[in-house]
């Protein structure tokens, strides 16, 4: 099998050498871009900018060669004049090129590949190009911001309007192709989905939109289209420089396998006629009925993060000499169970008191237990910005939340029921949390985000882990639209009530469909 290779690290933090790309992959890359064998190639300019060893390059060469047989052209001089294949790492060019010059003596044709203008090493993203091109075809590398070169990071930025926000090295590759495309030439890379949905990809997404048509899109995160474990939630993405109102096709796996040949692509809004979130969701979120959250008095948190939860998070049994008052009984996403909140007799120790660190001296038991701890608490981050502040927690802790009802959210959206904290607990850092104004509008809300409807906007518009689990942040509960509560009628708050009481999802999704289907697109 051919492959492709890139020295990338993955989320999961482990160094991935060679990438291996299924070939079916490859081919289907190139088909979408029509850089076919049965069709005259002598004036179709190709590049891919991310070669490594040569998988799509002995793929491409092949057709073209198939081409010149076809149709008479020379192979040697449009592969001279119209082929570029870019690779920046010293090994993988040098396999490349024996790869492209033994294929080369398959063909019984001499080629110095030393001295080819096809071949190229560099930097993609530096490297100025002679022409633009009709087909732009790969796998760009998967880069985590964090890793970037430091003086490449301050290039990259004078360069590409899109490396903003913390973006992965990827999201500069798309800008970079669609900037070399030729007028109705197309771009198709299999890579991070992860664009579509985060905020670092938000002006990539206003570009596509702005100047080209987003024509498929091919979401493969369930699948595995590398022949090992990556943690890189791949997609194809096709995108072609034109400015019409195009239709743009999606098409999700649903298992760990995919038929290439027998996909059913579903039509679905473009970009350019509405928000991003409707490629993937079947009713209209601009609909005038649907609105945010927090325009319905609902507010949006986070739990606490201490920066040292072995320090600050204790069991009762280990802090009974600590004063009562720096006590809080927290909550986290552990303690949450399908049945209820199992709390697990944990306490928050908190050196906070009007919004502002408390007087140590005040409180001597606290004093004696931080002073034990503080050669690990000033060497935090956190505490290193101001010595005198070398027992505060990252973020502040504001008392009077403990008290208020607020649903709980954890990050990862596995549980079937969202909980409700009636003012018991203090939200950890695992934990996103909703208030409301009283206890019935936060069931209501619950009920909503448990619905099936919420659920598939959730897993479109939020972060996915590879398992297809999608998870609730911040970020994403912003994102969601949903009915506006207080035009439900008096009967369906009732019940979505006893539904949330009784765990009730089938009575959930019944008054649920009522109020989203109204709105389908």
């Amino acid at each position: 099998m051919n492959f492709i290779s890139e020295q990338i690290k993955r989320k999961n933090g482990r160094n991935h050498g060679e990438v291996f790309t299924h070939n079916k992959i490859v081919e289907y890359l190139l088909n979408e871009v029509n850089y076919k064998s049965d069709i005259n190639l002598s004036d179709v300019k190709i590049l891919e900018p991310a070669s490594g060893t040569g998988s799509f390059a002995i793929e491409i060469i092949k057709r073209l060669y198939e081409s010149s047989l076809k149709f008479g052209f020379s192979f040697s001089e449009v592969f001279e004049s119209n082929v570029r294949f870019i690779e920046l790492n010293e090994e993988n060019f040098l396999k490349l090129a024996g790869q492209v010059k033994i294929l080369f003596s398959t063909f019984g044709i001499e080629h110095d590949i030393s001295n080819s203008k096809s071949l190229i090493k560099g930097d993609y993203l530096t490297i100025q190009f002679e022409n633009n091109f009709n087909c732009i075809v790969g796998n760009p590398p998967y880069i985590r911001h964090e890793l970037i070169d430091e003086n490449l990071k301050k290039l990259y930025k004078s360069h590409y309007e899109t490396f903003k926000y913390r973006a992965d090295l990827y999201v500069l590759f798309f800008e970079r192709s669609l900037q070399l495309l030729n007028e109705n030439g197309t771009l198709s890379f299999i890579c991070s989905n992860r664009w579509l949905y985060n905020q670092y990809g938000q002006i990539l997404r206003e570009k596509v939109a702005r100047q080209y048509n987003l024509k498929k899109i091919l979401n493969m995160e369930k699948a595995s289209p590398f022949d090992e474990n990556v943690l890189a939630y791949p997609s194809i993405t096709t995108i072609t420089n034109n400015v019409s109102q195009g239709e743009t096709l999606f098409y999700e796996t649903k298992s760990k396998t995919v038929d290439l040949d027998s996909i059913e692509f579903s039509k679905v809004q473009s970009p350019k006629g509405g928000s991003w979130q409707n490629l993937f969701i079947d009713y209209n979120l601009e609909h005038s009925s649907l609105t945010s959250i927090e325009k319905q008095n609902f507010i949006i948190g986070i739990g606490v993060a201490t920066g040292a939860d072995k320090i600050f998070i204790r069991e009762e049994t280990d802090v009974t000499e600590i004063e009562r008052s720096r006590l809080l009984p927290i909550v986290t996403s552990r303690d949450l169970k399908d049945s209820g909140i199992e709390w697990r007799n944990k306490y928050l120790l908190n050196p906070y008191e009007n919004g502002v660190l408390c007087n140590l001296e005040d409180y001597p038991n606290l004093k004696r237990y931080f002073n034990h701890y503080k050669e690990i608490l000033i060497s935090r981050h956190t505490a290193r910005k101001n010595n005198l502040k070398w027992y505060k927690t990252i973020d502040n802790i504001k008392h009077d939340l403990l008290s208020m009802p607020k649903l709980l959210l954890p990050d990862f959206s596995g549980m079937k029921k969202l909980l409700i904290d009636e003012g018991n607990f203090y939200p950890h850092h695992s934990l996103y949390y909703i208030i409301g104004e009283n206890i019935p509008k936060l069931k209501i809300l619950a009920c909503i985000l448990m619905s099936d409807f919420i659920k598939e906007q959730v897993s479109q518009i939020g972060i996915r882990m590879n398992d297809g689990l999608p998870r609730f942040q911040a970020q994403t509960l912003k994102k969601l639209r949903i009915p506006i509560i207080k035009k439900f009628d008096e009967i369906d708050r009732n019940s979505l009530i006893e539904a949330y009481d009784n765990s009730n999802y089938e009575l959930v999704n019944n008054i649920m469909t009522k109020y989203f289907e109204q709105h389908s697109l």
